[in-house]
């Protein structure tokens, strides 16, 4: 069994019951980024991977008139948030295999990264950045250590659990066709809305990164032989 059907098969559950009472209580990095776009009025559909029970997507309904669409791993997490928010379209799946057809203006991946199992990491990007619009903009949350690194989760000892930290928006910008628009770090385990210094231990970081199928290439004419 790897990470990604631990997760979908009982572990995304047990975080949910930990983390429900906390969820939209701290500083929301990926909410302040989308109030900062400067053109966030010409985005109509948004889809959030990780979404938990829709909590984030509620508050963007308020600001946005359109499809809104969460995926998470866990199960409960969707039917409460399918009782709470019925303007929601939530549905129960995985990263490398999301249960969406179409492509969105924003996506939303908030620490979701690190969990996903290595096997089917490229997977997930590719999933990721097949549900991202041509000139939409991808919000990632994830943790930010100085260099990539693993440890056990400490929720499954013993079963060659791990979360992955490390800067996922860079992987995006190897593809070529993402650029990254803005980027802020702060304290995950201390979020505070003041910029500060933070180890790299506990450094995370939100970043806003734009795709192009073509506009970040840049033209090269044709040369003899």
């Amino acid at each position: 069994m790897n990470q990604d059907e631990v997760f979908f098969g009982g572990e995304g559950d047990a975080w949910f019951h930990r983390n429900q009472a906390a969820l939209g209580k701290h500083v929301d990095w990926p909410s302040r980024m989308f109030d900062m776009l400067e053109n966030r009025n010409n985005i109509r559909d948004v889809a959030e991977l990780g979404c938990a029970n829709g909590w984030r997507l509620n508050t963007l309904s308020k600001k946005i008139k359109g499809r809104l669409v969460g995926v998470d791993a866990s199960k409960e997490a969707i039917l409460d948030g399918q009782s709470r928010y019925p303007h929601l379209q939530l549905h129960h799946g995985t990263l490398a295999n999301l249960p969406l057809e179409g492509t969105f203006d924003l996506v939303i991946v908030n620490f979701v990264f690190h969990w996903i199992d290595r096997a089917t990491l490229a997977t997930s990007l590719a999933e990721v950045d097949r549900v991202t619009r041509d000139e939409g903009f991808l919000i990632l949350g994830d943790f930010l250590p100085d260099f990539p690194q693993r440890r056990p989760y400490h929720h499954r000892p013993g079963e060659n659990v791990y979360t992955y930290k490390q800067d996922y928006a860079c992987l995006f910008r190897a593809l070529g066709t993402y650029t990254e628009v803005a980027r802020i770090t702060f304290n995950h385990d201390h979020p505070a809305q003041t910029i500060q210094p933070t180890p790299s231990a506990h450094r995370a970081a939100c970043v806003v990164l734009q795709k192009s199928l073509q506009g970040y290439y840049h033209d090269i004419g044709h040369s003899a032989g």
